[in-house]
C-alpha cells in the first residue's frame, strides 16, 4: 500500500492514550497524514489510539489516529484521523521541510557555482 505523504524524519517523545491506558513512546517519523511510533508494547491493527504532540515552538495539539500495520516488539504505523486545518496547519510548521529536487534552471545556477 502506497503512502499519500512522504514521511519525514522527526524524533518527538509522546505518551500515547489507548484502550490499555497511558504509555511513553516514541515518534521517528511523520507526515500529513501518519507517523511511526517506537513502542515494544503490542497494539492491533485498527486500534484507536491518542497523543499530544509538542513543536520545538513549544506549542502542542492533542492527535488521535488508528493502527495502521504493527512491526511486532518494535512499534507501528499510525494513520492521522479527523484531521481539523488546525493540525493541518500545526503538521506544516512542525514537519521539516522536505528538499525538493534540483529543476533545470537551477542545475545552470550551480554550475555557475
Amino acid at each position: 500500500m502506497a503512502r499519500i505523504h512522504e514521511r519525514t524524519e522527526l524524533v518527538r517523545e509522546i505518551v500515547l492514550e489507548s484502550s490499555a491506558g497511558r504509555r511513553p513512546s516514541r515518534i521517528s517519523d511523520m507526515s500529513m497524514g501518519g507517523c511511526y511510533i517506537e513502542s515494544i508494547t503490542s497494539f492491533r491493527k485498527g486500534e484507536a489510539i491518542t497523543f499530544d504532540l509538542a513543536n520545538t515552538a513549544g506549542e502542542a495539539l492533542s492527535f488521535s489516529g488508528k493502527v495502521a500495520y504493527v512491526l511486532e516488539g518494535f512499534g507501528f504505523g499510525l494513520s492521522f484521523l479527523n484531521l481539523t486545518p488546525a493540525h493541518l496547519a500545526f503538521l506544516s510548521k512542525t514537519l521539516p521541510s522536505v528538499p525538493q529536487p534540483i529543476g533545470e534552471t537551477d542545475a545552470n545556477l550551480l554550475e555557475l557555482w
